[in-house]
């Protein structure tokens, strides 16, 4: 293979007809089944950048290799760049398992893992001068033992599998972000507990660290749990919550009022929420959660757009998003 290798966003953002190759890892494959009957086999290809859904049909020269290899195996990827409703869409080829040398150059695995465009460091000292403000001794103490457990975890774990800051440090940059509108915003709400609701922010998520697997370099994606299938992150955070703030005896209506926060941060039962949030403080913080994770997707899906595209269909809004930029001069 002659072709330079391309990460899938700059695939995606070349012209029609243009050869690609790539570095991927691959997900589950599975049985399909095409309008003309025609049975053939969907992966998921995934690097940093992005990912596309690959269809092989039975003359493919990919076939063979795709049926003996698992997923989350790191794949070489071959193929053209098609169009699809005016949207670029690739055209898979041919794939191979990695050689041993490749998949020890750190090079090439790096095209692989997903990483916060922030320093971690900064966001890890920004948060914890946001902790360290928190005006209330045991739901600040409460928060300081789970983070002195666990922090290692929480810093460089993800925060969603897809829909926002899927990444590593994705937990810290969107705790971090939710943090900072909530002592933006506090000020305004003057009946919104501060201590509860930084509280309440900062661990609303600590769940995802049993919930997700590590994001190891070399990977694509993380992947659930056991414990991620069995009792999800609401669950987990507020076994969490209820062992430190135990330990460190916060008063039982306010381990009460914070375990609520985490349970009902997602709003709508139908949503995965454990119980509709119910004080001001579950009421804000579900509602910032929700901004920063729209937000978050939107920018997101702004980056990795191809160029001429207009309109593109995206999950976190359940609608088409606008991607031509406003002309404000900015």
């Amino acid at each position: 293979m002659s072709e330079s290798l391309l990460t899938l966003r700059e695939s995606k953002s070349s012209p029609v007809g243009t050869r690609f190759q790539a570095i991927c890892a691959m997900g589950d494959v599975a049985t399909k089944t095409a309008k003309t009957g025609a049975s053939y086999y969907e992966v998921v290809l995934a690097d940093a950048t992005d990912d596309f859904k690959a269809r092989v049909f039975g003359d493919s020269p990919a076939k063979p290799a795709l049926l003996t290899l698992k997923a989350g195996t790191v794949v070489r990827v071959s193929g053209f760049v098609g169009d699809f409703n005016g949207r670029p869409d690739l055209k898979l080829e041919n794939l191979a398992p990695l050689t041993d040398a490749e998949r020890a150059d750190p090079t090439i695995m790096g095209r692989l893992t997903p990483v916060s465009q922030h320093d971690p460091v900064k966001m890890t000292a920004e948060l914890l001068a946001i902790v360290a403000r928190i005006p209330h001794d045991a739901l600040r103490a409460t928060v300081e033992s789970i983070l002195e457990e666990h922090g290692d975890r929480f810093y460089e774990a993800v925060a969603a599998l897809g829909m926002h800051h899927a990444f590593r440090h994705g937990l810290l940059e969107h705790t971090l972000r939710m943090a900072k509108c909530a002592e933006a915003l506090l000020p305004l709400y003057p009946k919104v507990d501060h201590a509860l609701a930084v509280a309440g922010i900062v661990l609303h998520d600590v769940g995802k660290i049993q919930e997700y697997s590590r994001l190891e370099p070399g990977m694509a994606k993380a992947s659930f749990t056991r414990a991620g299938n069995l009792h999800g992150h609401l669950v987990l955070g507020a076994f969490l919550v209820r062992q430190h703030g135990t330990k460190v005896g916060l008063e039982a209506s306010l381990l009460e009022r914070l375990e609520h926060i985490l349970l009902s941060h997602h709003t709508m039962r139908e949503y995965g929420a454990a119980a509709i949030p119910s004080t001001p403080e579950a009421v804000f913080v579900a509602r910032i959660d929700d901004l920063d994770a729209k937000l978050s997707a939107v920018e997101e899906e702004l980056r990795k757009a191809p160029p001429g595209v207009e309109f593109s269909q995206l999950r976190a809004i359940d609608g088409q998003l606008l991607i031509t930029p406003p002309k404000t001069g900015r």
